[in-house]
């Protein structure tokens, strides 16, 4: 099956290779000389209104054969140089900037060179605009960290290496030292997660970022593969033995749109979901433990209803924590 990517790569090796013959791009591009007439034509079709498909490109002849060379014709407002109106121009500009932060340094030097060669290209109203704009991001110095911590732990991931954090647990209420395996950074709600196999636990484990104080990558390689369920490890805990209550939180409308999609259709969970995008999760509730750390990973944007007496103890959790960094 073609796709648009292939057809945009073939009219490209056409427009860098003008007059070849049917015959010879077809070998040259691994296609049959049929095939390549068929995609060629296909292009015919191309056009945004105000414009037809004929005044954007043109080949010729329609119908070659193996022999006929290609020629390729095309509107004139694709040889002039590209420009952008000041709105656009802007838009590059911060998105430009917004990844700026948290990438490696290789990465960092091509963003700053596509930034310096969109301000020294652009003319007009456009880039007095932009040179006149300021930073469309400042960012504190504690998402700065963040930012280049997840950059750090992605890269870790694609090199497989280990990597040793200091994590604090709010159910331990310590800070210790663990060493895991990234599979990927999730952001799930207001909040990012690194999911990663952990040693220490011998399990997958969803561990807060913002919790994480240092991490260090370390010259060993991991060569787990994530479970087929992102959730294992994690979620098994809750569904094992008898259910002596249920639990009952209501989200709102930052987290219920992530957490409804991950839990819809999961046996024993109910779900209500309430005007303005919130919503009610009942469900069965095997381990307090991780229930507590379920509600207590979303924030502020979920509410634990019942039962009350896991509603105590998660105020006092709250309560201990707050004192503890007060």
């Amino acid at each position: 099956m073609t796709t648009i990517s292939d057809t945009v790569a073939l009219l490209s090796f056409l427009i860098a290779h003008p007059g070849i013959t049917v015959a010879e791009a077809a070998r040259a591009t691994h296609r049959s000389p049929r095939t390549l007439v068929e995609e060629l034509n296909g292009l015919l079709m191309c056009g945004v209104p105000p414009y037809s498909p004929s005044d954007y490109i043109g080949l010729t002849p329609l119908r070659a054969g193996d022999d006929s060379p290609i020629e390729l014709h095309y509107a004139s407002h694709f040889s002039r140089p590209l420009n952008f109106t000041p709105p656009e121009a802007l838009a590059i500009k911060y998105a430009l900037e917004h990844f700026s932060h948290g990438v490696d340094r290789e990465t960092l030097a091509q963003i700053s060179g596509l930034s310096a060669a969109l301000e020294s290209s652009l003319g007009g109203k456009a880039g007095a605009a932009l040179r006149s704009a300021g930073r469309g991001f400042v960012l504190p110095a504690r998402t700065e960290r963040m930012r280049a911590m997840i950059g750090k732990l992605m890269q870790a991931s694609e090199d497989r290496r280990v990597v040793e954090i200091e994590y604090y647990s709010s159910h331990r209420r310590r800070l210790d030292k663990r060493r895991v395996g990234v599979f990927e950074i999730i952001e799930h709600g207001a909040h990012f997660y690194v999911y990663a196999w952990c040693e220490l636990a011998n399990a997958t484990r969803h561990f807060r970022l913002e919790r994480i104080r240092s991490a260090r990558v370390l010259d060993e390689r991991f060569d787990r593969t994530p479970p087929e369920r992102r959730d294992a490890g994690r979620m098994a805990p809750l569904f094992g033995g008898k259910a002596k209550e249920r639990m009952l939180v209501r989200l709102d409308e930052h987290a219920a749109p992530d957490v409804v999609d991950d839990w819809r259709g999961v046996e024993g969970v109910k779900i209500k979901e309430l005007p303005g995008g919130r919503a009610k999760m009942d469900m069965p509730l095997f381990n307090p433990f991780w229930a507590l750390g379920f509600v207590m990973s979303l924030g502020e944007h979920a509410e634990l209803l019942k039962p009350t007496s896991l509603r105590k103890e998660l105020q006092g959790l709250l309560k201990d924590a707050i004192a503890a960094h007060a």
